[in-house]
C-alpha cells in the first residue's frame, strides 16, 4: 500500500493515480512531441535516418513503459484508485472513456510496430524514399493519428478517473 492506502505506489502528480499511471500520463505528452519533430525531420528536412532512428528509438522506449504500466495495473489494478474509495466502482463514465481510450491504445500497439517494421524492411539502408513510399506514407499518417487519439484518450481517462 502506498501512502495514500490504494495498492501500489503512489504517483507524483498530486492525483490518486499510481507512479506508472503518472509516468505514461507524462511520456505522452514527450511522445507525441517527438513524433510530431521526427515528422517534420522527414517531411521538411529530408532526415531519413534521423526519423528512422527517432521512430525505432520512440517505439522501444515506450514498449518499456506500457510493459511496466501494464505490470503496475496488473499487480495493483486502478479502480480503487478511480473510485476514491477501496472497495467502491468508478463511475461509469470512467469505463466509457477506458474503453474508448482502448479502442486506439490497441489499435496502436499493432499500426506503429506494423509501420516501422515494414520500413525498416522495405526502406533501404540508409533510407530513402523509394517504391515502399506509397504504402509508408498513408500508413504512417494513419499510425500517427492513432497515436495521437490515443494520448488524447488516455489523458481524458486519466483526468476522469484520478483528477476529478
Amino acid at each position: 500500500m502506498g501512502n495514500s492506502g490504494y495498492p501500489g505506489i503512489d504517483g507524483f502528480l498530486g492525483t490518486r493515480a499510481s507512479l506508472m499511471l503518472d509516468v505514461v500520463c507524462l511520456s505522452m505528452i514527450g511522445v507525441v512531441i517527438v513524433l510530431a519533430w521526427s515528422i517534420y525531420q522527414v517531411k521538411m528536412c529530408r532526415r531519413y535516418q534521423l526519423h528512422q532512428w527517432t521512430q525505432i528509438t520512440l517505439g522501444i522506449l515506450l514498449l518499456v513503459v506500457v510493459v511496466l504500466f501494464e505490470l503496475d495495473i496488473r499487480l495493483h489494478g486502478w479502480e480503487a484508485r478511480a473510485a476514491g474509495h477501496i472497495g467502491v466502482h468508478p463511475p461509469s463514465i470512467v469505463f466509457t472513456a477506458l474503453y474508448v481510450h482502448l479502442i486506439f491504445a490497441v489499435s496502436t500497439v499493432i499500426l506503429w510496430p506494423a509501420t516501422i517494421g515494414f520500413a525498416v524492411a522495405n526502406f533501404g539502408v540508409p533510407p530513402r524514399p523509394g517504391s515502399h513510399s506509397r504504402i509508408h506514407i498513408p500508413l504512417a499518417w494513419t499510425a500517427t493519428a492513432d497515436m495521437f487519439l490515443t494520448a488524447v484518450t488516455g489523458w481524458v481517462f486519466y483526468w476522469l478517473a484520478f483528477v476529478r
